[in-house]
């Protein structure tokens, strides 16, 4: 961990802001972009399939370098780490806007991934040296709730700027935004290189082996990053199912992002309370059992209502969404605090496992989500009773 920073506090505010609007941007490169999923099929002449995987190739890129961002942000200065993430970034934005061809945008949006990951990986261990342990954990949090906004607001915005402007306006604002923030970190983001005795980075790398063998950290790592795809394997696909199979329009999946987001944060602030009550573990798996019976009511629905909504399916997510605000903090820390030492790379690879489980349950799920609804659920089923069996695995497995 690099050493704490006596910074001026307009400089430390600076910088904060730097590091925060990064990382809002690279999940805004998604949430923006999501209300054009509907009218892509036909202005790119293709089909609902191909244009997902533009949503599972930015997941999948995402995912991909997050394990060598983890590593080298435990090696090298993470101020050109940061930097260099986002001179990759702006001009993939801007291969984004101008791609004439789907293969091009899928292409492009890999890309897209890969540089926007660095911002969320960087963000805590950048930010802790200048902070108090007290003041960090606070930081953190505020900034944890300010990331969860994006999901809502963002779509609202994208939607606008894509009736007006069209798809590729939507990237436009991305390079826009992306270019004064590249601007501003050259000037104020400080030197900030790790405390490590390794000078190279394949025995760096080489330390994930320790995480993929540990048992606890793997099952609280998998059952979290198996919850999360669950619930964003149906966020993904519902700007498409309900434009095309719920009755619905681009607008109600705005009303649909800001009540599950809303319910999300809502449910996140409630867990130190619940924690007076429910060890970290208990809640988990309470969580799970939670998600485990709202998929099943969710499949139920999909089968056996007598017409499908998108008011149903607003309704039907609330108790996931609720599920993963409450368990989602605390199965991520239990996860890091089982690997004392390792925690940047472990943080990294809760990313790793939950954006490639994400990336790879899209895409197969969008082979089949012309059939409507039920693909979905069945998909957010199969992922949460994965994610429930990892959580057994855990308690066979050492505690050291």
């Amino acid at each position: 961990m690099s050493q704490k920073t006596f910074t001026a506090p307009a400089h430390r505010v600076a910088i904060v802001t730097i590091i925060v609007a990064a990382n809002m941007l690279g999940l805004a490169a998604t949430d923006l972009y999501l209300p054009t999923i509907p009218a892509l099929p036909n202005l790119f002449e293709t089909n609902i399939q191909r244009i997902q995987f533009t949503l599972a190739s930015f997941s999948a890129g995402f995912a991909i370098s997050q394990i060598l961002i983890g590593a080298m942000g435990d090696l090298y200065n993470r101020r050109w780490i940061l930097i260099g993430s986002l001179l990759i970034f702006v001009p993939a934005s801007m291969w984004c806007a101008m791609a004439t061809t789907v293969e091009g945008l899928i292409a492009a949006r890999f890309v897209q991934g890969l540089s926007a990951s660095a911002s969320a990986a960087l963000t805590v261990p950048m930010l802790l040296p200048l902070f108090s342990e007290r003041q960090s954990v606070r930081a953190i949090s505020v900034i944890g709730s300010i990331d969860a906004l994006i999901p809502a607001i963002a779509p609202l915005l994208g939607a606008w700027i894509f009736t007006q402007f069209g798809v590729g306006a939507v990237f436009w604002v991305v390079v826009l935004v992306g270019l004064p923030i590249l601007a501003a970190a050259l000037v104020y983001i400080p030197t900030d290189r790790p405390d490590t005795h390794h000078t190279q980075l394949w025995p760096v790398i080489a330390g994930y082996r320790t995480l993929f063998t540990h048992s606890r950290f793997m099952g609280y790592a998998l059952s979290h990053g198996f919850a999360l795809s669950g619930l964003f394997v149906v966020g993904f696909s519902t700007p498409y199912l309900i434009v095309d199979h719920l009755g619905g329009q681009t607008i109600h999946f705005v009303y649909c992002q800001v009540v599950w987001v809303g319910l999300y944060l809502l449910a996140a602030n409630c867990t130190g309370m619940l924690t007076k009550w429910l060890s970290p573990d208990h809640l988990i798996h309470v969580c799970t059992w939670a998600q485990v019976v709202s998929a099943l009511a969710f499949v139920t629905y999909a089968l056996l209502a007598p017409s499908l909504s998108w008011q149903g399916l607003l309704l039907s997510l609330i108790p996931y969404c609720i599920g993963m605000g409450l368990r989602g903090g605390a199965g991520f820390a239990q996860a890091v605090q089982a690997v004392s030492g390792f925690e940047t790379r472990a943080s990294a690879l809760m990313i790793f496992f939950s954006m490639g489980l994400t990336s790879l349950s899209v895409a197969l799920s969008a082979l089949y989500l012309d059939q409507g609804l039920i693909t979905v659920v069945l998909a957010q089923l199969t992922l949460i009773l994965a994610s429930w069996g990892m959580l057994r695995f855990i308690r066979h497995a050492p505690t050291t």
